[in-house]
């Protein structure tokens, strides 16, 4: 779509000013925006003006030299106007062509070039072991997870880990817990999570009455990570059981990983690498209590503490080391809330200082906090106890509808990925560095912006699909632009074309609210296009079988990236539709085999 109006542009005419010029000229793709002008009835690109700097006069001046011929049939003409104190250069392009560009159907996604392309590790998610999935690791696994599917939709290599957390004290306490509660292997079995969580907690609370019991969960742990404890056999058990809790709830959320990774592979032999590399730099200091420090330039940093035991931070060094010997990356996303921040300027600084080649391409995707995450009855929650609210509320929604079709109650997965979708939107379509309050009654709504609507447009689409062809003919539908006369229409075809843009927008600031913010209006432009070609049908503005939202059964898709390239894909179908009905008084079809 866009993309091939930015090759024109880059590989003609800003080769052609260039050479005018004398100066190198680019356009990023995330300058590109279509726009339909329903005076004159033209699209348009619009350009800000200061892409070109001082060379838009000698371009409006002589269109053809600058476009170049081969090219001129795809510009009708070129002016420049002030908008807001703003210049832009509005290039009005030929409807046909624009039509045959953004309904091809070549694949939307980029493919992997070893040239442009990069390698990227996301970390995300990145829960500790043994305790429940807390709501506030949601965030982390939504971003995360957004951020790895844009990137790998433009072509580059994505690795997604999930860092758990399974080393530190308070895994000493985890285990002073099972020693305190004499579990045995059979009882943890029967109901791992939970059993491991009361554990630690009553560990925790014995520590806090008895500080002897605080030493001693420091001392199980000191031992474990010198490898000389006697029951590390047990931990593999314990990390399996978080592993399987984990996948369920990730399924749910439609979230994937490349692998699973942990702290503790970071032990004794990897961060005594890492120590010597810090000494060797100049740049580690032995403290008189036994602790060891990073001297930054403005700051001091403790990696090692006085019992000898690595810090967390060290442990993330030698993560990165490790990382980039295996994956050979160009960036290094760490997706974690705000309050990590200082943690990550040292990670950044102190690979700066050890000399790492790949230091500039460590980023902290730092993110807000939700705030009263709960049930409806105040309880501060895990994010399967939300997942399971959202699940129930939308029941009950399907129970009140009058055009409830479908008994609820026989449909709980429908009415689980309902749910889900609602509370991911939710998140997604606020600022990342945004703190914000969690309302069950924004969430779940159908008018205004909520992941319902999202679901309520992508089904009518495909109920009007399925209506009209089978999915043999879907798959074949072509399209003749010239039957696309409505303005709708052609609002839609320029809306389109502004997808490969918004995804690049979106990845290059990491904000997937910019993105959901797009398909929210595509889901505006589908209700002015869906009254003309549902009215030409005969439904009405519902469905052709009378269902409301509340009655969608297997249509349901989860909401990601993936809903923005399904939707996207269903309306240009959907304008073929158009194209097809307008054609029908003529006897003429575009749908071929």
């Amino acid at each position: 779509m866009a993309q091939v109006y930015r090759k024109i542009f880059s590989e003609k005419v800003c080769f052609n000013v260039s050479r005018i010029c004398g100066t190198n000229v680019q356009i990023p793709i995330t300058a590109l925006n279509f726009t339909y002008h329903k005076t004159s009835h033209t699209p348009e690109l619009n350009l800000p003006a200061h892409c070109m700097e001082n060379f838009v006069e000698k371009i409006s001046s002589n269109p053809r030299k600058v476009w170049g011929d081969s090219n001129a049939e795809h510009l009708i003409n070129i002016t420049t106007e002030v908008r807001s104190g703003k210049k832009w250069m509005k290039l009005s392009l030929d409807k046909m062509k624009l039509i045959q560009t953004v309904l091809d159907r070549k694949p939307l996604y980029e493919e992997y070039n070893t040239d442009t392309s990069e390698t990227m590790v996301v970390e995300f998610s990145s829960p500790n072991i043994a305790k429940p999935f807390h709501a506030g690791h949601l965030r982390s696994t939504i971003v995360g997870n957004f951020l790895s599917n844009v990137n790998e939709f433009l072509g580059n290599r994505v690795l997604r880990l999930n860092y758990l957390g399974d080393w530190g004290t308070q895994f000493g306490y985890l285990a002073l817990g099972v020693q305190l509660s004499e579990l045995s292997p059979t009882d943890i079995h029967k109901n791992p999570i939970k059993c491991l969580y009361d554990a630690y907690v009553y560990a925790y609370e014995a520590a806090r009455n008895d500080p002897k019991m605080h030493e001693m969960a420091m001392q199980i742990f000191a031992r474990m990570e010198q490898g000389t404890a006697n029951d590390l056999h047990q931990w593999q058990d314990y990390r399996n059981y978080t592993v399987k809790e984990l996948e369920n709830l990730y399924r749910r959320l439609g979230v994937r990983f490349t692998g699973y990774e942990w702290e503790s592979q970071y032990g004794v032999n990897k961060i005594t690498n890492v120590l010597q590399a810090l000494k060797h730099c100049g740049i580690l200091t032995d403290q008189t209590d036994g602790r060891k420090v990073v001297q930054l330039p403005h700051r001091t940093i403790p990696v090692v503490k006085s019992d000898g035991s690595g810090m967390y931070l060290l442990r993330d060094i030698a993560a990165l080391i490790d990382r980039h010997e295996r994956f050979g990356f160009q960036k290094c996303f760490y997706v974690v809330e705000n309050g990590q921040n200082d943690h990550f300027a040292s990670l950044r600084e102190i690979a700066h200082q050890l000399h790492l080649p790949y230091a500039h391409g460590i980023e902290h995707i730092k993110f807000g906090r939700i705030h009263g995450m709960s049930t409806r009855r105040g309880k501060v929650v895990f994010l399967k106890d939300i997942l399971h609210e959202a699940q129930l509320l939308v029941q009950e929604k399907q129970h009140e509808s009058p055009n409830t079709k479908t008994s609820a109650i026989e449909n709980p997965e429908v009415c689980d990925i309902l749910g889900t979708s609602a509370v991911i939107i939710n998140d997604l379509k606020q600022r990342r560095m945004k703190d914000y309050e969690f309302d069950w009654t924004k969430i779940l709504r159908m008018e205004g912006d909520s992941g319902i609507k999202l679901q309520y447009t992508h089904c009518r689409l495909m109920s009007l699909l399925e209506t009209q062809s089978s999915a043999e003919e879907i798959l074949h539908i072509e399209c003749d632009g010239l039957s696309l006369a409505e303005p709708e229409a052609l609002d839609l075809v320029c809306q389109l074309a502004n997808f490969k843009p918004v995804c690049y927008q979106a990845q290059e600031a990491a904000e997937a609210c910019i993105l959901v913010a797009y398909l929210f209006r595509l889901c505006f432009q589908i209700m002015a296009v869906g009254g003309r070609v549902t009215g030409r049908l005969g439904y009405g503005n519902g469905y052709s079988d009378g269902r409301s939202y509340a009655g969608i059964n297997e249509e349901i898709m989860y909401v990601s990236i993936g809903m923005g390239i399904i939707i996207a894909i269903l309306i240009c179908i959907a304008l073929c539709y158009i194209a097809r009905e307008n054609c029908k008084n003529k006897r003429e079809y575009y749908i071929t085999a």
